[in-house]
């Protein structure tokens, strides 16, 4: 049989035709297979992208939720993780206080396939890798894609991201996958948002924190306002009420406070009140389960609690007293300070915290009428006298328009010559109803109430009367001296040497017939202005006693400063003599002191016969007290 040649070239040309066609097919399916990747990769990145913007959302809605940080925090932990290679999660907050710590808000493990079960938590800062991060977070604020090394231990990949707020870093976002994975811009971009979401919440927590915190404390001290303290107290009241706990209340009222405001300016007030509040913290610092507060002006209060029998709150008083007292320069100016104290127990039956404070404010009161620098426990017995107090307060401003002052003098007498030399003016009131009042009872509201100045000048204008009275038939050179007390507030008055010039023309007695008695706590907080009024007062002819000299805040330095004629000692000396082993030492060098200064110096609170005694032994020339002569 006989092949037919072109038979053979159709078969040919069909298998060339097959093998193009072939190719074309394949090339297209790999075309078709090529462009279902891309459009696959397409739905997946925009399904990814698509979860991410609902994750934002969701962490956007959750900001604005009013929920805590911490839960905001763990609700994104656990929605990143769900839709990334993120097996664990961290959230730490760098100290506050600027060293290289921080510490663990919060964390997530997620149920990723890459997750071990039971992987143990950082706890806090990581040598090896949070202290050097954070500082190059601070310092970019942007967020750091780590694979490989320079992770955390057991993980390829970790993505650090910095909560910025107001320039500082707040908060550092940690992320960690097992698995290596490269930088994506697009979850750079969804951890970045959800950064600035908790951005947000931070700052509105921190500004509402910050009012919180003005509302609750003092501008000035940063101590707890009135406010902070009543809530505290109310608490721990009702607390001790259920629990029979125990508690008090310190109420600390500083001793002419406003001397320095009225004679420095608000600016050294503002500084002194600071310099205050640095001491109370040395104190109650040490002390556990304290609160302090600062009321307003120069008023503080403290809480304590747990058990504190008396002497132990007494030694906490006397504490603060001490830590108080010492020397401070304010502006230029050398300050003394002191305080008032009042100390209350939940040992009184008190039914409100308004109740407690107002007998701890008795208490301190108490303290003030006592002298001021001491610390008053509150009694029962307080609380009727402030009724008796508000009585007289009522009615001191119209006692002296109704005449109802008097002034009993006690003698002072010289008793190596056996003579009367001076009389002390002491100032009495008797009321309309024929009750005489005692001096403590009022001097105190009247010196608060700025009644003392009028009061004081009526005291003055009295004495000089009754001293030309005393002296009229004296013998010339054996006349008695009028000792008449000066407040501070008639010696910060710039026109008493002249008033007294005045009333020395007036009642035609001589200059060298009165003593202006002024105690040092009178010449404080301005010594440089109380010496000028001084030597001004001397030169209108008048002599300088420096009274109760010795107690209180006496300082022998001021002796060197002071014009001054006459030492004045303080009466506990004399009580003292029997009882305190070195009062008779330290009395002998004060008779000594005013021999070398050539200063009178007139011993004060001589009850008894034998007190006398042994004070002339002493070689003590000047004398007063009930035991040579009450007053009259």
């Amino acid at each position: 049989m006989t092949i037919n040649s072109g038979s053979e070239a159709e078969v040919t040309d069909y298998e060339a035709l097959y093998r193009r066609i072939r190719r074309r097919y394949e090339r297209e399916r790999e075309v078709r297979m090529e462009a279902e990747r891309i459009a696959e990769d397409g739905l997946s990145q925009l399904y990814a992208r698509n979860r991410q913007q609902t994750l934002m959302e969701a962490v956007a809605a959750q900001a604005n939720s009013g929920q805590s940080v911490e839960d905001i925090v763990r609700f994104a932990f656990s929605q990143a993780c769900e839709m990334g290679p993120w097996c664990m999660a961290l959230a730490w907050l760098p100290d506050s206080k600027g060293s290289d710590r921080v510490f663990r808000l919060a964390s997530h493990l997620s149920g990723h396939e890459n997750a071990t079960a039971g992987r143990a938590l950082p706890i806090g800062s990581d040598d090896a890798l949070l202290p050097s991060l954070c500082s190059r977070l601070q310092i970019e604020s942007a967020p750091l894609w780590l694979v490989g090394e320079g992770t955390r231990s057991g993980m390829q990949t970790v993505l650090m991201v910095p909560v910025m707020v107001s320039g500082r870093m707040a908060m550092v976002l940690e992320f960690n996958a097992l698995s290596r994975h490269e930088s994506d811009p697009y979850t750079l971009a969804m951890f970045s948002n959800i950064a600035r979401q908790l951005s947000h919440v931070l700052e509105r927590r921190e500004t509402a924190d910050l009012l919180r915190h003005e509302a609750t404390h003092d501008a000035l001290t940063g101590l707890p306002n009135r406010k902070a303290f009543l809530a505290r107290l109310d608490a721990i009241m009702e607390r001790d009420r259920k629990t029979g706990h125990d508690h008090a209340v310190m109420f600390i009222d500083l001793d002419k406070f406003k001397m320095v405001n009225d004679s420095f300016g608000h600016h050294a007030g503002d500084m002194f009140l600071i310099e205050i509040v640095n001491r109370l913290r040395r104190v109650f610092d040490t002390e556990e389960n304290s609160f302090i507060a600062r009321l307003g002006g120069d008023e503080f209060t403290a809480i304590m609690t747990g058990p504190r029998d008396q002497a132990s709150l007494e030694k906490i008083g006397a504490r603060i007293c001490q830590e108080l007292e010492a020397e401070m320069v304010i502006d230029g100016h050398h300050l003394r300070p002191s305080a008032s104290i009042g100390i209350v127990t939940s040992d009184h039956d008190h039914k409100s915290s308004a109740d407690i404070v107002r007998d701890a404010d008795l208490a301190m009161y108490e303290a003030k009428r006592r002298g001021g620098d001491r610390v008053i426990l509150f009694t029962p017995d307080l609380l009727a006298r402030m009724h008796h107090a508000l009585i007289l307060q009522g009615e001191l401003p119209d006692a002296l328009e109704r005449n109802e002052f008097l002034l009993h003098y006690q003698p002072i007498v010289d008793v190596q010559a056996g003579r009367v030399v001076g009389h002390e003016a002491l100032l009495r009131w008797r009321d309309r109803r024929g009750v005489l009042h005692d001096p403590a009872a009022f001097i105190r509201n009247a010196e608060e109430t700025g009644l003392i100045v009028p009061i004081g000048n009526w005291v003055l204008e009295q004495a000089l009367h009754h001293v030309v009275t005393f002296n009229r038939d004296q013998v010339s050179g054996y006349e008695i001296a009028a000792h008449i007390n000066l407040s501070a507030n008639q010696l910060r008055e710039p026109d008493m040497p002249r008033q007294i010039s005045e009333l020395l023309a007036i009642t035609g007695a001589k200059a060298e017939w009165i003593v202006l008695e002024i105690t040092e706590d009178a010449l404080l907080p301005d010594m440089d202005a109380s010496v000028r009024h001084l030597a001004a007062l001397r030169s209108a002819g008048a002599r300088i006693a420096i009274n109760s000299f010795g107690g209180g805040r006496s300082s022998l330095s001021h002796l060197g400063i002071i014009p001054f004629d006459i030492i004045k000692t303080d009466r506990d000396f004399v009580k003292t003599m029997g009882t305190h082993g070195h009062t008779v030492d330290v009395l002998r060098l004060m008779a000594d002191l005013g021999k070398r200064l050539d200063k009178a110096v007139i011993i004060e609170g001589v009850e008894t016969q034998a007190e006398q005694d042994q004070l002339r032994m002493l070689d003590f020339r000047y004398m007063q007290g009930f035991h040579i002569g009450r007053p009259a």
